[in-house]
């Protein structure tokens, strides 16, 4: 924060370093504008996730410039995007453009670990916010496939993370004889009803819209078929069975959940008296955290279990028909003419849903244009972005704030 704080201090833009815990702290920027319209807030995250640096070909922290790309920890998610913003305030200073709305930056501590940066934004210091009509953040990217921009990806809304434990308690004992109703027993009979529940199917507007736009570049007839009407497809069975082997689609059409831990005995030879598993559930907009688990109560079918909530949040969505989509399509249609905007549901979630609870239109959107290759270094190895991407992101981004403006 205090790095990013240097470099727009140095341009005259004013700005203040908001602590949030020990060691943590936001980053707020604000160039003004005559007030005639609402502000636009720039929203990143200067957090990253953990590394193994011996999968690394090059040290994860050096940020090193090799063949015309960037490394490091962050690249994609999201140190690239916060450089990009941190330039585009920088660039809009020095032409000084006269702004109609107040351009507001924002860089904030631990998205990745519960989003506590945000929050204390929104609670601590919510003047800094008040009014702001739109915002953008990380979410989608331009997608491309085999060198060829297919389109450019909105996320209008996003699914909630609920994070849960479940526990099971029974009597202790030595493993040496077996007890049928043991912690373990019962856990794992629960997570095998778990296993076999199919949620129920739910097409929401953005979903359908996407895949309606995404029929057009099908050239499978099913497919293509399929996609320009989603809800009607998905109740044919055979048809269902095979659009929903796409692991992304069954995501966005339906509440998920992963078992992602399991914990019993430290020792082999000890039945333990507790037993639990982590489940990462992932809600769809219109279901609420206490909904969801009044009705895996009811699947688990079992009174005696604990369900403990770790992390819980309501699913957010944000409507697609506003000037700032029709600022993005506009650009989009200079730079790339014919190629799909197209408004997406994040199967994941982001500080995004804190602002948009807050009464901000969010958008996650970054101009980065990738293939599923460059995708996947986010969070994995040799994470990279090149400079030509963070170019194209700049004058992107610049683009649409003159059309907003």
């Amino acid at each position: 924060a205090r790095h990013i704080q240097k470099i727009l201090d140095a341009e005259g833009i004013e700005t203040r370093i908001l602590d949030v815990a020990p060691g943590r702290a936001n980053l707020y920027a604000r160039i003004k504008g005559d007030g005639s319209r609402r502000p636009l807030i720039l929203l990143s995250h200067t957090d990253v996730v953990m590394v193994e640096p011996q999968r690394w070909t090059i040290p994860p922290f050096s940020g090193e410039l090799r063949d015309g790309f960037i490394y490091g920890r962050g690249a994609i998610d999201m140190k690239g995007t916060a450089t990009v913003h941190a330039t585009l305030m920088r660039l809009i200073k020095r032409l000084n453009f006269p702004l109609k709305r107040d351009l507001i930056l924002l860089a904030v501590a631990d998205e990745e670990a519960g989003g506590t940066g945000a929050t204390s934004i929104i609670e601590k210091h919510p003047e800094l916010i008040r009014g702001a009509e739109f915002l953008l953040n990380e979410g989608d990217v331009v997608y491309v496939k085999n060198g060829e921009v297919q389109q450019y990806g909105v996320d209008v809304m996003e699914k909630a993370a609920l994070w849960l434990r479940i526990t099971a308690k029974g009597p202790a004992g030595h493993g040496s004889i077996p007890l049928a109703n043991s912690s373990v027993d019962r856990l794992l009979g629960a997570l095998e009803r778990l296993r076999k529940w199919e949620t129920p199917i739910q097409v929401s507007s953005a979903v359908a819209e996407s895949y309606r736009m995404r029929a057009r570049q099908q050239t499978d007839p099913v497919l293509k078929n399929a996609y320009a009407n989603l809800e009607r497809a998905l109740k044919n069975p055979a048809l269902r069975k095979k659009l929903l082997t796409d692991s992304t689609l069954n995501a966005e059409v339906r509440n998920t959940f992963t078992i992602t831990g399991l914990q019993g005995s430290d020792k082999v030879n000890v039945i333990p008296g507790v037993a639990w598993a982590q489940i990462d559930a992932r809600l769809l907009p219109g279901e609420t955290p206490a909904g969801f688990i009044a009705t895996l109560r009811r699947v688990l079918n079992n009174p005696g279990l604990e369900i403990e909530t770790l992390e819980g949040s309501t699913p957010t969505g944000s409507s697609a028909d506003t000037s700032l989509m029709h600022a993005i399509r506009k650009v989009a249609a200079r730079r790339d003419p014919g190629v799909p905007v197209i408004p997406t549901m994040l199967t994941s979630s982001t500080d995004s849903a804190k602002f948009r609870s807050a009464g901000i239109t969010a958008y996650g959107f970054e101009p980065f244009k990738l293939d599923d290759g460059e995708l996947n270094r986010s969070h994995g190895d040799d994470e990279r972005v090149s400079v030509e991407n963070l170019g194209f992101a700049l004058q992107f981004l610049y683009e649409v704030i003159m059309e907003l403006n």
